[in-house]
């Protein structure tokens, strides 16, 4: 039986293991025209299939204290800190990554309004944050972080989490880079995700040490059992027709309301990268391309299962030459999805092949 995900959470940091999430299918990168009103776009690979995660249930027993049951730890957060729900996710079905946790100080407005802008390296609401991630493992926290330390001229030295082994990774100036802690077959790490900007004031060396010292390891619960995969039905098919419409009519307002109200809207090329971006700033985009001539037509049926990126549903549609210089014809996917009882559209692929 395939599983879906939720749709709200598909990013996942990709420091520790080499990888950028936190928004879809692995693409391989190739530049291309851009076909398409978004200006930086990019699916963020995952190392897991999209339709085996589902957004974290934590909990908090205190203030400041955030526990993840189903991930079977629970640390402390500074005042104004929060967790990401677009940013946080168990992954149900995976054998080696169980799940991460993004620990943000942004509110969830300028996370909304940063997005996820892809390309090389963590960007946007992905960067200067804290993740916190576990995973199965047969290694020693010691052994876990010079392997990872090796990658980015890190140092490792011993130390204590909640009165286990573990192991700090640090760099040139003694900043800490990541804790490692393993229990009953688990790694947890807890790691800075760096950005190309110079390091925030709100993350300083001592409030990230203080986060991944103050972790405790709780017995975890069961994960998320996947829930099926969805059925095209008359709301699908309504959604669908919905968004063809808003298109032949070139409504960015109304197209705005036909997205994913929560977290963010994904965009990217074939075989590329990808973008996340807010539906305020996808709306505004689709608004100037169709002042510039932007046509679009929606093949409305047949609707397809397995899209490209996180969601359940796919249909194709034509994109016309538009702008001067004119920007080329492209075929693109939308992808469509369900988020707390009601269908949206939440996705393109440009340039995709027919």
């Amino acid at each position: 039986m395939r599983t879906r995900s939720s749709g709200r959470s598909w990013l996942r940091n990709g420091l520790a293991l080499a990888f950028i999430l936190t928004l879809a299918s692995c693409l391989p990168i190739r530049s291309v025209p851009s076909p398409s009103p978004v200006e930086s776009v990019s699916v963020a690979p995952s190392p897991t299939p999209a339709s085996t995660l589902q957004t974290a249930t934590p909990s908090a027993t205190a203030p400041g204290r955030f526990v993840n049951a189903a991930l079977g730890y629970a640390v402390t957060l500074p005042p104004s800190w929060r967790v990401s729900d677009c940013l946080s996710r168990i992954a149900v079905q995976d054998p080696v990554f169980l799940g991460q946790d993004v620990l943000t100080w942004r509110t969830v407005a300028d996370e909304q309004d940063l997005g996820v802008p892809g390309g090389t390296g963590p960007s946007g609401a992905f960067a200067w944050v804290v993740e916190v991630e576990a995973q199965t493992s047969s290694q020693t926290p010691i052994e876990f972080a010079t392997a990872r330390a090796g990658g980015n001229g890190g140092q490792v030295q011993a130390t204590t989490i909640d009165g286990k082994p573990a192991a700090r990774q640090f760099g040139a100036a003694d900043e800490s880079l990541g804790y490692y802690v393993a229990s009953s077959g688990r790694m947890y790490g807890v790691t800075v995700v760096p950005g190309a900007d110079p390091r925030p004031p709100q993350l300083p060396n001592a409030t990230f040490d203080a986060i991944a010292r103050s972790m405790t390891l709780v017995t975890p619960t069961a994960r998320p059992t996947p829930t099926p995969a969805p059925n095209v039905s008359a709301a699908v098919e309504n959604a669908v027709d919905a968004v063809a419409a808003a298109f032949a009519a070139s409504d960015a307002d109304r197209l705005r309301d036909l997205m994913k109200p929560t977290c963010w809207f994904n965009s990217g090329y074939y075989q590329s990268e990808g973008a996340a971006t807010s539906r305020d700033k996808m709306a505004a985009r689709l608004r100037t391309s169709f002042s510039q001539g932007l046509k679009v037509t929606v093949e409305p049926r047949p609707i397809r299962p397995d899209p490209p990126m996180p969601g359940s549903f796919w249909v194709w549609s034509t994109w016309s030459a538009y702008g001067t210089p004119a920007t080329p014809q492209s075929n693109v996917q939308l992808v469509f999805d369900q988020i707390d009882g009601r269908w949206y559209w939440v996705g393109a692929l440009f340039n995709a092949a027919r």
